[in-house]
């Protein structure tokens, strides 16, 4: 074949000694690419590939060279006169002593792998970051009903195997509608987004917290005792009680509890059931005078 048909293939084409490793030809294409002229005497693999690729080459590909007479597919990083360094993927063939190198850089390849990995990247980050706003009630950053009953239904299955107790604890804001025709919905907001901080920073990393729906919330505290809960509610009395309307009366809610107890695991429908008597508790505490906790 000649020459000139030699430097138009598209690959970096060079002859090696398989022992002095001196480069004894190559093509057009290769002497440009890597700036080097293959007609210096004293041009060897040194010359061309990078040191830890050379030690790959000594130790893992020549062996295999030697044995099977072909290696393809290997990867390497070839080092250009000026220092660059580019990735190529290899194949060579061993005839008598001489080895027959087809280069080709993998610079574009690696181009794309990156923007590949770029864009996967950025496409989890985008539906993790949808996940987590279907999951969250827009005006809190609470969870919402949806996440709430998924997430709590995943305790329930953990508890019908090992049983943990979990109390429900409802809470609805008390005379809401007044606050909000007395000092208007933005300031109703205000008292939400306040009470969805305070809620959040007096429970517990294990418990979860949503907004139920308008002015109610719910909480779904993990290993606590339907006994132990009061604690808690008083915690959220004491700092509701801290929330001072601008005619400087004191916010208050009221509070309904239920306990899932071992005997209710049974039951498909234990969730709703649980959050009914929650509620029942919750209208009980509002007909008792509000600002309490009924438990259910």
């Amino acid at each position: 074949m000649r020459q000139v048909e030699v430097d138009n293939f598209p690959c970096l084409l060079f002859v090696t000694h398989l022992e002095s490793t001196q480069v004894l030809s190559g093509n057009g294409y290769a002497q440009q690419f890597l700036h080097i002229c293959f007609d210096e005497l004293s041009l060897t693999l040194t010359d061309v590939l990078s040191k830890a690729s050379l030690i790959f080459y000594e130790s893992y590909v020549k062996p295999i060279l030697i044995n099977n007479g072909i290696f393809t597919e290997v990867q390497l990083t070839l080092i250009t006169r000026r220092g660059d360094r580019i990735p190529a993927v290899a194949n060579i063939r061993l005839v008598g002593g001489t080895l027959f190198w087809a280069v080709y850089p993998a610079e574009e390849r690696d181009k794309l792998y990156q923007e590949l990995v770029l864009a996967r990247e950025s496409l989890e980050e985008k539906t993790e970051e949808l996940t987590r706003l279907t999951r969250l009630d827009p005006l809190t950053s609470l969870l919402n009903r949806r996440a709430l009953n998924t997430d709590l239904t995943k305790i329930i299955t953990f508890m019908r195997r090992k049983y943990v107790p979990v109390c429900l604890v409802l809470i609805d804001i008390d005379y809401f509608k007044l606050i909000n025709d007395n000092f208007g919905h933005e300031y109703g907001d205000e008292v939400l987004l306040r009470l969805a901080s305070m809620l959040t920073a007096v429970v517990r990393e294990s418990d979860l917290v949503a907004r139920w729906g308008g002015e109610e919330f719910l909480v779904a505290l993990y290993n606590t005792h339907l006994q132990d809960v009061q604690y808690y509610c008083d915690r959220i009395h004491e700092a509701v009680h801290k929330i001072r309307l601008p005619n400087s009366k004191k916010l208050t809610v009221s509070i309904g509890v239920a306990a899932i107890e071992p005997q209710d695991l049974g039951d498909k429908d234990v969730i709703a059931k649980k959050i009914s008597k929650a509620d029942d508790a919750l209208y009980k505490a509002k007909n008792n005078g509000r600002n309490q906790t009924q438990l259910g």
